[in-house]
């Protein structure tokens, strides 16, 4: 996605975001907008930082950025940069997930500190309980949880490649029990995925994200009935996935073009489908992205509802802020640092 020039601003946020931000994109707000994104260049450039966004991220803050992404490939992609500062807009656990790759080689700094409902899902007690009940048990981690879970972790995993990490795990400790954690619908869903030969072997934690949690059958159904025509797009997240997985496995679902995908593998998906119209089931700040990239095809959110307010916390005037204050830093403790990254690199590890 080539950078927006300041002046087309108004024109792009209202017709590629009115829908999803009704009422925000006024004239005078977007003119308030481009004078401060103006000074967060100049910053930026003066404190040699690299700007990057978690595709649930606003607008503005989408288009201030050099990458625009998910959690793991935002860190794998600034861990590749030569840049002293990096200022992250997401949520916390992703600033951490960039600091731990990218070590003391550059400070990584965030607009707010946003937490998480999926991260806030892990109660600790009960997590070390599992592991003194299973001492020899394989623990697996979503990317999507602190750095701490991270530290007590054996693997790590992403939406992408969950069930690939599963597969791996469960071979290479054959009849141990394995906790996945924190996200039941996509434990459920990467099971379903998997080719473990004993699914019974593998403990789902019961956490969930809030937003992907309202996204279940109803919020479907309304938007197949506004748009029949249309392929979905759904993240493994969202609370029916499971089920309308095994409904569409079992071929007696009504939505036959449904694609259960991460984040990027929706922009993937969409830029080599023939299909012409898709619905977004995901944070609705990925269907802005998705216009932008894809402009001859039309994009719509699942749900009006289908937003986060954690991410929305970060904005463009907390980024500047951050940038003249040097105001949040991400730090991480060094030993949590190292144990987290020995996970992240086992992950890393599986072809």
């Amino acid at each position: 996605m080539q950078p927006l020039a300041l002046k087309d601003w108004y024109e792009t946020f209202n017709r590629n975001a009115g829908d999803l931000y009704p009422g925000r994109y006024t004239r005078e707000y977007t003119s308030r907008l481009t004078d401060t994104a103006r000074r967060v260049r100049e910053l930026a450039q003066r404190k040699r930082s690299l700007i990057v966004a978690h595709n649930y991220q606003f607008p503005e803050l989408q288009e201030i950025a050099v990458e625009v992404g998910d959690s793991l490939g935002l860190s794998r992609y600034v861990a590749k940069q030569t840049a002293p500062r990096v200022d992250f807009c997401g949520v916390w656990f992703m600033g951490e997930t960039a600091k731990t790759i990218m070590g003391e080689r550059a400070k990584v700094y965030m607009p707010d500190k946003p937490g998480c409902s999926l991260v806030d899902s892990i109660d600790r007690a009960r997590l070390m309980h599992w592991k003194e009940s299973f001492p020899d048990g394989v623990v697996i981690s979503y990317v999507n949880t602190d750095a701490a879970t991270k530290a007590i972790s054996d693997y790590i995993c992403t939406s992408r490649n969950a069930a690939q990490v599963l597969d791996h795990a469960a071979k290479a400790n054959p009849g141990k029990r394995i906790l996945f954690l924190p996200d039941k619908f996509l434990g459920s869903v990467s099971i379903s995925q998997s080719e473990i030969v004993d699914p019974s072997l593998v403990d789902l934690y019961d956490g969930f994200c809030h937003v992907h949690a309202k996204i279940g059958e109803t919020a479907l159904e309304e938007a197949f009935d506004r748009y029949p025509e249309a392929e979905l797009l759904i993240h493994p997240e969202c609370g029916c996935a499971s089920h309308c997985m095994a409904r569409v496995m079992q071929g007696n679902s009504p939505y036959q073009k449904a694609f259960f995908l991460s984040t990027e593998g929706m922009v993937h998906h969409a830029a080599r489908s023939g299909a012409r119209e898709f619905i977004v089931g995901t944070e609705m700040g990925m269907v802005y992205r998705l216009r932008r990239r894809m402009p001859d095809k039309v994009f719509h959110p699942v749900s009006p509802e289908a937003v986060c307010e954690y991410m929305k916390m970060n904005t463009l005037e907390k980024l500047l802020d951050s940038l003249e204050q040097d105001r949040i830093e991400v730090t991480i403790e060094p030993e949590t640092a190292r144990k987290a990254q020995l996970a992240i690199d086992r992950m890393l590890s599986i072809q």
